[in-house]
């Protein structure tokens, strides 16, 4: 049998060694497919998302694999947040890798760009993507394992109006891309849902350098928290300058307790908050477990990434057990029978295909983030 040198290699779990992954229908019953970032800009994102498959995949395998057999795992680079590559990932996953289900692609740009690939039936896709769209666009064959932006939004101001007091004294800034432009819509939707307008809404377009004119309105609008809906660089840079300048705001958002955020931001990020759906500070002893097991196994401590794919690697495995075998169709039916409590939350899938509707309320205090509250809807 020739290998297919298209298909990359997977350090298989169960023994410790490369394995070549084969595009042979015969091995589809234990094989799934995985579209994340190996290349460009977001590769290090790829990297920890990879890491938690494969953490999941070896514990998988330990326990019996599944539908009996060991699991395999194909991995395709969709470079991130570029519709074309995820595409061509995805295409080749479902041509070529015949898998029945797929995790990824992560962002919500390429996750909606590929679903017209594959809502026919022809694969199941988990992903982390939150834009609220992703569930609700008419595509029965998605499954999402993290809560979506009108969870986090709500999170945030139902937080900041009871524990902060902000009232109308709260502005929105925002990036100006989908995943930005969907954060702004769901906090300002929830604002109005108490009564609530912004004292400001401002934008930015990503990867600016200078944000000193958006800050200074916000300034002169009488803001004390800002909800923060940017890019983990793009925020970092714009608490530093906050700070540079001497503003008074408390920032809270949506990725203010990663770990690129906190490593650009330093100092200026302390006492913001943050809906996160993960943090390895987190006292949950099921999240303490798989922080030691991740950093026994990579050196380094497991991020949001690491723990949302770890997840949905399970999710994924449990579903094609319950499915009793690789027909997309009866796999999407199992989500509804399959419960898992994971990293991020205790999972449960509607109809839509939500499984997640929980979120952390982060502060960071000295430099690491502190989970203040579990919200769950």
């Amino acid at each position: 049998m020739k290998k297919n040198p298209s298909i990359p290699f997977l350090r298989a779990g169960w023994i410790g060694t490369a394995a070549l992954v084969l595009a042979a229908p015969a091995m589809a019953d234990a094989l799934i497919g995985v579209s994340l970032p190996q290349t460009g800009p977001k590769a290090l994102v790829g990297r920890n998302f990879k890491q938690g498959v494969e953490l999941a995949v070896s514990e998988i395998n330990a326990a019996g694999g599944v539908l009996g057999k060991p699991l395999e795992v194909v991995f395709e680079d969709d470079q991130g947040d570029n519709p074309n590559g995820a595409i061509n990932a995805v295409n080749k996953l479902m041509q070529v890798s015949k898998v029945p289900v797929m995790i990824g692609p992560h962002y919500s740009v390429t996750q909606m760009a590929t679903q017209k690939t594959y809502c026919n039936g022809k694969v199941v896709s988990l992903t982390g993507g939150t834009s609220v769209a992703i569930t609700h666009s008419g595509c029965n064959y998605v499954i999402r394992t993290r809560s979506d932006d009108d969870v986090q939004a709500k999170a945030l101001i139902d937080y900041a109006q009871k524990e902060l007091k902000a009232g109308e004294k709260t502005a929105v800034f925002y990036a100006n891309d989908d995943f930005g432009k969907s954060g702004q819509a769901r906090v300002v939707a929830q604002m109005a849902a108490l009564g609530l307008k912004p004292a400001a809404v401002e934008s930015h377009n990503p990867s600016d350098k200078d944000y000193s004119a958006q800050l200074a309105k916000l300034q002169k609008s009488g803001a004390e928290l800002v909800i923060l809906w940017a890019h983990d660089t793009d925020a970092a840079l714009i608490l530093r300058q906050a700070k540079q300048f001497g503003l008074p705001f408390k920032f809270a958002g949506a990725v203010l307790s990663e770990d690129a955020f906190l490593k650009l931001a330093g100092n200026a990020a302390e006492g913001s908050m943050s809906a996160s759906y993960f943090v390895p500070t987190d006292p949950n002893p099921a999240v303490q477990a798989f922080v030691k097991k991740y950093e026994a196994r990579y050196k380094m401590a497991p991020d949001v990434w690491s723990a949302t794919y770890y997840d949905a690697t399970i999710l994924a495995a449990r579903a094609i057990n319950e499915a009793k075998g690789n027909d997309p169709e009866r796999i999407r039916a199992a989500f509804s029978n399959v419960s898992y409590n994971g990293l991020l939350a205790d999972y449960k899938c509607d109809k839509a295909g939500d499984c997640n509707k929980q979120v952390n309320i982060v502060e960071i205090k000295g430099g690491q983030p502190v989970v203040r509250s579990a919200v769950r809807y």
